[in-house]
């Protein structure tokens, strides 16, 4: 991520590219202090602090990020891909805000973490606009320029995320109280595309069958074929409502041989046919 520091260690991070997945065991780096807000317009992103799992996934709809960080913790990247991945980041001293106002902080969710609060929501279209200017600012003939642009940008984000922030629910980052369920999960949503048989997790995880199989259960409250069967129609779903696929093609996505078999599958899980749901995108 290409990051400007700014006066008052104010910083702008920005990533906007085709991203491959992290390596399966990323290193434990340290999180100094800090208030931080991310948004990730498309794309996915799972991380741990302190071993507590969240989960950014904008590959439907942007999904925004805030965190309060007051003590050191330790920080371990899981899983990013997408393409494209787009993403901003702001960050400044965990005072700084308070700083400003003592009314400036919002109460958002405790977590496991002492020190950390944090709060995760599909943001509004002014929130995405911001994103998106922030990413891709305007063409200027000076660099400074550019550059104030993105801080002007920033700061403006920041106001609308703190109004927005503490009048909208969390959506809990953490998929499942069970590690070992979350890993089982991450993993199939990265091979969504490829044929998942349990004998190849078992390899490829390397726990026998009926592990994976109870872990999941235990976990999720679904089986691994329900969620692979979910997984694979709503990917299907999308592929019909905003890339403009056939209704053959998104039967191939969600792994069905039968366009009249997928028909009835896609109908029981969204009600309409996938020829109504094409029709209305059109």
């Amino acid at each position: 991520m290409a990051v400007s520091i700014f006066p008052g260690n104010f910083r702008i991070g920005v990533r906007n590219l085709a991203l491959a997945d992290y390596p399966e065991r990323p290193q434990v780096t340290d999180l100094d202090p800090k208030f931080q807000l991310m948004v990730l317009l498309d794309g996915f992103q799972s991380f741990a602090i302190n071993g507590e799992i969240f989960e950014m996934d904008a590959r439907r709809a942007p999904i925004a990020f805030v965190m309060r960080l007051v003590r050191r913790a330790d920080l371990q990247f899981l899983h990013a891909y997408g393409t494209p991945f787009r993403k901003i980041a702001l960050a400044t001293p965990h005072d700084w805000l308070a700083l400003l106002s003592s009314e400036a902080t919002a109460p958002w969710s405790e977590t496991t973490t002492p020190g950390l609060s944090t709060h995760i929501w599909q943001p509004g279209k002014q929130i995405v606009r911001l994103s998106t200017q922030i990413l891709n600012p305007p063409p200027l003939q000076v660099a400074v320029q550019t550059e104030l642009f993105r801080v002007s940008r920033g700061l403006e984000l920041i106001r609308r995320v703190l109004a927005e922030a503490s009048t909208t629910p969390t959506q809990h980052g953490v998929a499942s109280a069970d590690p070992v369920a979350e890993k089982i999960r991450l993993y199939m949503l990265k091979h969504l595309d490829q044929t998942l048989t349990l004998e190849r997790m078992e390899l490829d995880l390397g726990m026998n069958r009926r592990s994976i199989q109870r872990h999941f259960k235990a976990g999720t409250g679904q089986t691994i074929s329900d969620f692979l069967r979910q997984q694979r129609l709503e990917k299907a779903r999308r592929a019909l409502s905003e890339d403009g696929f056939t209704v053959a093609q998104a039967a191939h996505i969600a792994g069905y041989a039968s366009p009249e078999n997928f028909a009835t599958a896609f109908r029981h899980a969204f009600g309409l046919t996938p020829h109504m749901l094409r029709n209305s995108a059109i």
